[in-house]
């Protein structure tokens, strides 16, 4: 059968055993690849259809119009089988350039387009009538034949039909027990509605093209639109159907084409005549009917407030059994609408900065108001947008482009009027005032934007959807075009993660990097939208560095990275980088964290700029002269006096190594309205006379990241800190050790240009070499609590304390020791710094332990799930008298924070890779080995590339409550949780690189 026929047809499919059918249908492909295959399947259950479609491969699913009982639901099959909504959004435009990795080559990275699937139901074909169904005019009446048929005609998929249909047979023939015979037919045309149908067909076929379709039900009434998705010409019928017992006369409101021009194209009417019975002469014969051609439909032209419409009206005599066809044609509409669309989008972006980038993109709320004085666009039942750029349009398109959502809020806005158009445009001229370069594209929006004012409203979401998206695209290649490396490369996940750098940093006029700006493009970064935004909040030390090599460095903007860096280093006082920088106007000295995540950016930054170790000689403007007082910013003294980067390093070493204590400039409640007093004294020591740590705090302030003072008057908790963690912090010691390394090696190659060592608080010198092997000596002592309670003797542990084993201590020293033995996910911040610090056993049994305890979804819990203080539900407007949780008090104690699972990813790699060579040799097990660590860390991935996909603020939020679940007070997009992860994703990377190389030399060696 397979040599002979094209297709087959399976009756009762359902009924027939799967494995079966699969057989017999592959062994016909085996000679027919081609076979197509339509089926009747009538499960009852669209998901069991959708698995004989799949199993079996079939083309199409037989759909029988018979089986509707009225009007209404007869427009719902021809809705449901094929075509898409006029006016649908270009679904083929979202093929995206993306790289394709063969591992059966080595691992080789191909360019390769990537495009959405977009799901539909089986495709249909279509039938008036089948051998199985009664005709209409047993179960309707043989007049609806005619609108019946043309309403299949109009369907958006294959149609069919059976042989005595448009004879008008008055009964479903038996196909077994029927005698008699076909009559010959000298004219088939003009028997029963054969005009008629060979019209209907031939506009069938003509108009296969025409995917887009409108279908309209309205009492006894059927409209189906079929239209050109490019062309835009259509086809518009009006069936007049004929269900027994409905009224001779029904309703019809006459549709209103705007901006469209109509002409007919062809009318009739089914008529049963009255006449004597078939004779009975063993031949097949029709009911006795008449068609009729009808007249013209009126066509009107008319205008209104929303332009001109053409008004169809129907003809005379249009009764049941009637049908009408008209042709439409947009009026004054470019056919290459779509490709202008598309054109030049590049040429428009191509000298746009990072800066310029970040203005059009994206910009918050309070950024843009700020700024050019305007807000973020509000769209009626749908809110305000993420971001004023356009990213915050994007955020939505992207989710109803691919499900060609017509129904969204966004695209029934557009459809009002052209508000959103105008905003798009009108911002971007605005924002040539501080970005020239942005002119070219405002004029490219604004050519844009006057042609799709052209087209009739339905149309207006489909091509500002396509405008978005094309500029979209083009905006994003720019901005990785500028971010080269092979970290932005890599991925999708990569290149979402590195756009959050053009995100973060940007320009506002309240906030930059220097009291006064040097120029309006200046940028700053944002520690995170849309809460960090402007004036002292925005940019914060400890953020940004942590923040740093992800965002910066990895995406090559070393310009940008070096004027943070020097920004920050010119406000050094007391030996301390600020926490709060305010421009360096005000700056905030009450952290004791961000002075040494700045000393691990500086070492950073020299690792990876083109600069390198040059940069310490680099001149910098002291805001406080001599380092210890207070000085206006507009005074004379400021920046009076300037310091190398190397001196600025050797200073801060210097103060630490003396000791640091200050009461902070200003103290009271015009600096913090929520801190006691006793909190404004910052103390900072080191004792070489133990283990050289650097500790410091108390318990009335928070010197770490874990900084939330308490604000509750009610739960009487106004000034005292959820999680001071005075003493030794373990991150800090971590990045002391890691600063302690460098230097050493820096002043053994003679390559520092100061002196190689500090003096303690008694003047005794102490070499950055001896301060570091101190370090190194004294971390496990002080800060492992072993697995067995026996072994609590070799460590400094109170046993009585503990709460969990095979952990490393939160902190050591503090004034409340028993949260020293806190489990909290700070420890893979030391492990990566400084992973020498660490015994490798002992690290991969922590390791375990947080992967088991801390790990979420998407963040780390930030404290031990069996500790008393947990708490993981973070609302800061919480106004009870709960001590434990008011106003997010615990917004460390338990919420999960997601820059610290960039810090835990790469953890895990150094320490499971380095576990894995010093167990396996180059070979199968080695590869085997390497592998399952490459898949255990991306499987950790897999809900953080989800989140950023899908967040309107196309970032990676500050902090989840419980499991993942959305925090309303959190920053949507965070600059450290992007910043950290994009450095892991790369150190993956790098790991999937020597895996492909073991793969290789495996290979080789069994050649």
């Amino acid at each position: 059968m397979a040599r002979v026929f094209h297709g087959f047809r399976i009756d009762n499919c359902h009924s027939t055993p799967i494995e079966l059918a699969e057989y017999l249908l592959d062994e016909a492909r085996k000679i027919n690849p081609n076979l197509y295959v339509i089926a009747e399947l009538f499960t009852g259950s669209e998901d069991t259809d959708r698995v004989f479609v799949q199993r079996l491969g079939i083309n199409s699913l037989i759909r029988e119009a018979m089986q509707a009982w009225d009007s209404h639901e007869m427009s719902r099959l021809a809705h449901r089988h094929g075509g898409c909504p006029i006016g649908s959004l270009a679904i083929d435009c979202l093929g995206e350039p993306g790289v394709f990795t063969d591992d059966e080559h080595g691992g080789a990275r191909i360019d390769a387009v990537v495009a959405p699937l977009s799901g539909s139901l089986p495709h249909a074909i279509f039938f008036d009538c089948t051998h199985d169904n009664e005709v209409p005019a047993q179960k309707r009446t043989a007049e609806d034949a005619l609108p019946n048929a043309a309403i299949v005609a109009m369907a958006a998929c294959a149609s069919g039909s059976n042989r005595g249909y448009d004879e008008l047979y008055p009964e479903l023939l038996n196909v077994v027990h029927e005698r008699r015979r076909y009559a010959e037919l000298k004219d088939p045309l003009g028997v029963g509605l054969g005009e008629a149908k060979a019209r209907l067909n031939r506009l069938h076929a003509e108009i296969a093209q025409y995917q887009e379709v409108h279908v309209h039900h309205e009492t006894e009434y059927v409209t189906i639109h079929r239209v050109h998705p490019v062309t835009r010409e259509g086809v518009l019928m009006v069936a007049h159907c004929a269900f027994r017992g409905a009224p001779p006369t029904s309703y019809f409101e006459s549709p209103k084409l705007y901006g469209t021009a109509v002409a007919p194209e062809f009318a009739y009417r089914l008529y049963r005549e009255a006449g004597c019975p078939a004779p009975d002469d063993g031949i097949l014969h029709g009911v006795p009917s008449r068609l009729e051609r009808l007249a013209a439909p009126p066509i009107h032209q008319h205008r209104d407030d929303r332009g001109m419409f053409t008004e169809l009206r129907l003809p005379e005599n249009f009764g049941p059994g009637s049908i009408l066809v008209v042709r439409t044609k947009l009026v004054d509409f470019k056919p290459n609408l779509d490709w202008k669309i598309r054109t030049c989008a590049d040429e428009a972006t191509a000298r746009l900065t990072l800066g310029a980038l970040n203005a059009v993109l994206y910009r918050c709320d309070a950024e843009e108001r700020d700024t050019i004085g305007e807000g973020v666009y509000d769209v009626p039942n749908l809110g305000t947008l993420a971001y004023c750029g356009i990213q915050g349009w994007y955020s939505h398109l992207k989710h109803i482009i691919p499900n060609n959502d017509l129904g969204h809020p966004l695209c029934g806005h557009l459809r009002q009027g052209y508000w959103a158009l105008d905003y798009v445009a009108n911002r971007l001229h605005k924002y040539c005032e501080y970005y020239p370069e942005i002119a070219p594209l405002a004029a490219w929006f604004e050519e844009r934007w006057a042609l799709v004012k052209r087209v009739p409203n339905f149309l207006v979401p489909r091509y500002f959807a396509l405008t978005m998206h094309t500029a979209y695209q083009a905006l994003v290649m720019r901005a990785l075009k500028l971010m080269p490396g092979k970290v932005v490369g890599s991925s999708r996940f990569t290149h979402e993660l590195a756009l959050t750098s053009v995100q973060l940093l940007g320009h506002v006029n309240s906030a930059g990097l220097r009291p006064i700006s040097e120029s309006k493009a200046d940028c700053s970064m944002s520690a995170g939208l849309p809460h960090f935004t402007t004036h002292h909040m925005r940019c914060w030390g400890r953020d940004v560095f942590i923040a740093l090599e992800g965002l910066l460095l990895a995406t090559g903007r070393f310009d940008e990275a070096r004027d943070h860096i020097v920004a920050f280093g010119s406000t050094l006082k007391h030996g301390l980088i600020p926490n709060l920088l305010d421009s360096g106007r005000f700056p905030r000295y009450n952290a004791r964290d961000a002075t040494w995540f700045w000393l691990q950016a500086v070492q950073s930054y020299c690792a990876h700029a083109p600069e390198g170790l040059g940069f310490l000689a680099v001149s910098v403007p002291r805001r406080f002269p001599d380092g210890e007082t207070f000085v206006e910013w507009d005074s004379d003294e400021a920046f009076s006096r300037s310091s190398t980067i190397a001196e600025l390093i050797h200073e801060i070493m210097v103060r630490h190594a003396r000791g640091i204590s200050f009461r902070e400039w200003n103290a009271g409640s015009a600096l913090d309205s929520q801190m006691r007093d006793e909190g404004f004294d910052v103390n900072i020591k080191v004792d070489f006379a133990t283990n050289g740590f650097v500790s410091g705090g108390s318990k009335w302030n928070c010197g770490t990241w874990m900084d939330k003072m308490g604000s509750s008057d009610k739960a009487g908790i106004r000034g005292v800190p959820a999680t001071p963690r005075d003493g030794a912090d373990v991150e800090i010691v971590g990045l002391q050790k890691s600063a302690l390394r460098w230097l050493s090696a820096l002043c053994d190659d003679g390559r520092f240009p100061m002196a190689d060592y500090v003096e303690g608080p008694d003047g005794t010198r102490v070499t950055y070499r001896q301060w570091n092997q101190l370090v190194q000596d004294s971390f496990e002592q002080y800060f492992w609590v072993p697995l067995d309670s026996s072994d609590d003797a070799q460590y400094h542990v109170n046993s009585a304390l503990v709460n969990r084993r095979g952990i490393y201590r939160d902190t050591f020293g503090s004034s409340t020791e028993w949260t020293d033995y806190q489990f909290r996910p700070n420890i893979p911040i030391a492990m990566t710094v400084a992973p020498e610090l660490f015994d490798s056993e002992h690290a991969l049994v922590c390791l375990h332990k947080m992967c088991a305890v801390l790990a979420a979804p998407l963040g780390m819990r930030t404290l031990d799930p069996i500790d008393t203080r947990y708490r993981p539900y973070y609302n800061n407007s919480d106004d009870s008298a709960d001590a434990r949780v008011a106003q997010g008090i615990n917004y460390h104690q338990g919420p999960e924070w997601l820059w610290l699972t960039g810090y835990y990813l790469r953890a895990q790699l150094q320490f499971m890779r380095a576990a894995v060579s010093g167990r396996s040799s180059v070979g199968a097990e080695a590869e085997r080995a390497l592998r399952t660590v490459y898949h255990e860390l991306h499987a950790n991935m897999v809900n953080l590339k989800h989140h950023i996909s899908n967040s309107a603020y196309a970032g990676l939020p500050e902090l989840t409550n419980k499991d993942g679940a959305h925090c309303h007070d959190s920053c949507e997009t965070q600059a450290w949780s992007s910043g950290c992860l994009l450095i892991a994703v790369h150190e993956m990377a790098q790991l999937e690189a020597t895996v492909h190389q073991v793969l290789e030399s495996h290979e080789e060696a069994r050649e």
